[in-house]
């Protein structure tokens, strides 16, 4: 990347691509430590969990349209997430002001949950990360940067991986593997189609009429009985 509002602050969090290409590890020094300060990206997360109170398993794909504001610390995800088995096709809009709240809006259904925003907006890797190395990704056309951290997410407890390009600092790769609400969950994620700023931030950012003027005056409903789980895009981003 799970409920729908706090795996989404959490898992916001995290989000799976897996790799085709050809990853070597490179001894040099860390350029990057942080994301450049607003930018749209695409991220594509391959989710897998286990509920540790059912033992249901659920492996879920998340294609994610991601918008990061570090300067008015706000982000904004439109979501869609499918499962393998085609039992879910959901569609999901997530707003976060970090100064204020975070928005879990079911667009398949219009309705929209309000929730205290308590994560730490993060735009640089925490600085208890450990560099686990740099890597070339093709035939040494990018190169890029590891780290290695604990989360530093209340609700997400788990060790999490990071890879940003030398020079530009733009995220390319990211994993987790932990527990989220009693949930064993282990996540691939990556990140493609990059564009400095955000050319249109009401498309990411524009809260609709419908949403609660306070927290937590509608829910959004599960659906196709996935209990566990909650649209995860941004983990890495915020």
């Amino acid at each position: 990347m799970l409920p729908v509002t706090k795996l989404t602050v959490s898992l916001m969090q995290f989000c799976v691509g897996l790799w085709m290409s050809t990853v070597c590890v490179l001894a040099q020094r860390p350029i990057c430590q942080c994301y450049p300060l607003q930018f749209v990206v695409t991220q594509k997360s391959l989710v897998a969990g286990i509920s540790s109170q059912s033992g249901t398993p659920m492996i879920v794909r998340e294609n994610a349209y991601v918008a990061f504001d570090a300067l008015s610390k706000m982000a904004g995800m439109l979501i869609n997430v499918t499962s393998v088995d085609g039992t879910m096709n959901n569609h999901y809009h997530v707003i976060v002001d970090a100064k204020k709240d975070m928005w879990t809006i079911d667009l398949d259904s219009f309705t929209c949950n309000r929730t205290r925003y308590r994560t730490h907006f993060k735009r640089c890797v925490p600085d208890a990360a450990n560099y686990t190395g740099s890597f070339y990704v093709g035939s040494r056309q990018l190169f890029g940067d590891e780290w290695t951290f604990f989360s530093p997410n209340p609700a997400a407890a788990g060790i999490e991986t990071l890879g940003l390009l030398q020079d530009s600092c733009i995220p390319l790769r990211a994993t987790f593997v932990g527990e989220i609400q009693s949930v064993q969950v282990t996540a691939s994620i990556a990140f493609d189609d990059y564009q400095e700023g955000i050319s249109n931030p009401d498309k990411f950012f524009k809260i609709p009429d419908y949403c609660p003027l306070k927290i937590g005056t509608k829910r959004v409903p599960v659906k196709n009985g996935a209990l566990w789980y909650q649209p995860v895009a941004g983990h890495f981003i915020l």
